[in-house]
């Protein structure tokens, strides 16, 4: 028979990986309230690998913005996945692979899309009975297409 503090991280565990999953979908959705309410106030942010810039602290709605300026005009679809959990306390890590494939139907064929893989690295707080996404570092091992695709690149 399991005992309470294996069920509870079990739920812990489910919770946390759903966080994520809701995470892509939200982004894929164009729901950027749904975005919002999965993250900390503040978040510490690292794309280094993937758009060349140094890590950074940003506030939830800096990166909510950020992300709907970059990526509202794009068909997307963020899979999550080989998800590893670590749960001390209040405190929490999950290690996933990913793939995120962007379109712009605007653009000509074979100049429309940008497709990427690699790793996340998420770090969450649970604030009440919710986790919430207080870190992001995301690794790049494949990266395919067109960089202008994404809008953080258009500016470059």
């Amino acid at each position: 028979m399991q005992n309470s503090f294996d069920i509870q991280w079990l739920i812990d565990r489910t919770q946390i990986i759903e966080t994520i999953a809701t995470f892509a979908n939200s982004i894929d959705q164009k729901d950027w309230q749904k975005l919002r309410d999965l993250l900390a106030d503040e978040l510490e942010i690292d794309y280094s690998d993937f758009r060349g810039e140094a890590p950074k602290r940003v506030t939830a709605d800096e990166f909510v913005q950020q992300r709907s300026s970059s990526l509202s005009h794009l068909k997307t679809l963020h899979i999550t996945t080989n998800h590893e959990v670590t749960i001390q306390a209040d405190r929490a890590e999950c290690r996933s692979a990913y793939q995120i494939y962007r379109l712009d139907p605007n653009r000509e064929a074979g100049s429309n899309r940008l497709d990427t893989a690699g790793n996340y690295l998420h770090q969450l707080i649970q604030v009440g009975d919710r986790w919430r996404i207080w870190a992001i570092t995301q690794t790049v091992v494949v990266i395919s297409g067109d960089r202008e695709v994404h809008g953080a690149f258009r500016s470059q």
